[in-house]
Order: structure tokens, then sequence, then C-alpha cells
């Protein structure tokens, strides 16, 4: 485990220290603060676009990252001659892999947090799309401070009332507690739970690109895990455009148009057999604070990781029989 810890650690300070990766994070800290300015041009709600644009920036630039990175991180490695330098000492092919993907995964969530971070703080000064972290918490101790007024409280007699003014039922007297002079904000839960997809995404992407690299070239397995994202993304649509098409008339189920059966098997069998991207895409719940259930995300996580888990242990057997000389 150490072996592999130590892997991952010199693997993220590569990844960190590689021109590539602070391109693909500048290119995206400049889409995400440009767009407040894209957000200035539209009629509808500003915190939506910034919302929209913001997410596509961060997702497809860190699907970049897994992309290109992923492909080279072994594949260099292979090419220079610098894995003879890790292989030889005591540690097997399986902890030398893992700690090199650790490290990919543990760069993409860097990224991911650090778009994140400028993502809220340009919401902050804008202050949209954001909601008071604090509110409950203030709630609680006005509730609390109600309670312990009503306990303690000596009820005054009824002319003291009158003269007063403040007491209306004659029993309780409710003091507003004070208003906090700073209030934490933080971002709705769909807005964090697509960072946490987009980083599961772009580990499987990354994976992906893994395992293709140990297969071809560096550039055919970032052309084919390009390819996978983009099939990927889109079989779901592609499954509902070539269903059947069914009316209900004089109370019996009709076929209206049906697409050519070998279609039909062609595009199941992408369906079934690619992963499909289109379940880590919530822009839409996040663009209108629409919380996502508990179950979804649990399964979409469960999915992601057991993908990703597969196409490492194929990258484990492959790069275990590949010939390195």
């Amino acid at each position: 485990m150490k072996k592999i810890l130590y892997g991952t650690m010199y693997s993220f300070k590569e990844i960190k220290n590689l021109k590539i990766f602070y391109s693909f994070l500048m290119f995206a800290l400049i889409l995400i603060s440009g767009s407040y300015f894209v957000s200035q041009t539209s009629f509808i709600s500003q915190g939506r676009i910034m919302v929209d644009f913001s997410i596509f920036a961060i997702s497809i630039f860190n699907i970049f990252i897994g992309i290109f990175i992923g492909a080279s991180v072994v594949y260099d490695d292979i090419e220079k001659k610098s894995v003879f330098l890790t292989i030889t000492r005591p540690i097997k092919r399986t902890e030398y892999l893992a700690g090199r993907f650790l490290g990919l995964a543990a760069a993409i969530i860097f990224s991911t947090i650090i778009m994140m971070l400028i993502f809220y703080f340009v919401l902050l000064i804008m202050h949209k799309f954001i909601v008071p972290a604090g509110y409950f918490a203030g709630n609680v101790k006005a509730k609390a401070g109600i309670v312990s007024h009503i306990k303690n409280k000596r009820v005054k007699s009824a002319p003291a009332e009158k003269n007063s003014g403040k007491n209306i039922t004659g029993k309780l007297s409710i003091v507003k507690p004070a208003a906090k002079p700073f209030t934490f904000y933080s971002l709705p839960q769909p807005l964090i739970i697509q960072a946490l997809f987009i980083i599961i995404e772009s580990i499987f992407i990354s994976a992906a690109a893994l395992l293709f690299s140990l297969i071809t070239s560096k550039a055919l397995a970032s052309i084919f895990a390009i390819l996978v994202f983009f099939i990927g993304s889109v079989s779901s649509r592609m499954n509902d455009l070539v269903k059947p098409v069914k009316k209900i008339i004089n109370g019996k189920v009709v076929i209206m148009h049906q697409a050519n059966h070998a279609l039909m098997s062609i595009v199941h069998f992408i369906y079934t057999v690619l992963p499909n991207f289109s379940i880590f895409n919530i822009s839409s719940e996040a663009a209108y604070k629409v919380n996502v259930s508990a179950g979804i995300i649990f399964y979409r996580i469960v999915y992601g990781i057991c993908y990703t888990a597969l196409l490492f242990i194929i990258s484990s057997l492959i790069f275990a029989r590949k010939d390195i000389s």
C-alpha cells in the first residue's frame, strides 16, 4: 500500500507540473470568469446562464485533462524507458499502474476543486445562485432562545402589559435575536453533486484513455477515448430515437413507425455495452436548484466506480503481459 501511495504522490506532482495541465486549467478559469460577461447579454436569469456556461467549462476541460494526460501518463514512461527505473525495484506492475492512475485521479480532483472555488467566488461577487449556509444555524439558536425565554420569563401584570404595548398574548414576550454581522454562503446541493459527478466522469474517461494507451499509440488512444465519450454521451438519446412509435387506436396499441431492425440492434448494443455518460449531467437540476435524491446519487456513483474499476482491471491485465523492452 505504501508503494502505491508513493507512486500516487509522485504522479500527482509530476502531472501538476505539466504545462498542458496548467493550460487546460487556465482556459477553464478564463471561461468561468467570462461567464459573467456572457450572462450580461441574456434576458433570462443570469444565474442560470452562468451555471450552464461554467459547468460546461469545468466538465469539458476536466475531460480533456483526463483524456490527454491519461493517454500519455504510462505511454511516455514506456517510450522514454523511465518505467524500468520503477519496475526493476521490488514493485509489481499493478502497483505501478495503480500509483500512476491514482495520481491522475488526484490531479483531476485538484483541478475540479480549483475551478469550483473560482466559480463560487464569481457567484459570491455577483450574489447570485448561492444560499446562506448559516441561515439554519441562526434559526436553531433563535428557537432555543425562544424556548429559554418561555421557561424563564415571568408573566407581568395585565396593566403593565397594556402600558408596554409589547405583549400581545399576555403570556409570552419573544425577543427577536440580533442579526449576525456575517453570513456564510455556499453553493446549492445540485451544484455540489454536479462537481462530484464531473470528477467521477473525468476519472472514468481517463481510465478508458489509459486502457487504449496500453494497446495503441498515444494519439489513437486520445481519439478513441474522445469517441467513447461522445458516443456514451448521446447513446441514450440514440436509443430513444430508434424505439418504435406507438399509438393507442380503439383500445389497441398500434406501432405507427419502427426503425430498421438491424439499426435498432446496433444502437441497443452500443447503449448496453458502452458507458452512459449522460447520467452524470445534471446541469438542468443545477440551473433550477432542484435537489437530487440520495438514491440517484448513490446509483450513479456506484455506476461510475464499477465501470472505472472494470477498465482498470483490464488495463492491469494488459500491462502485466505487455512487452515493454
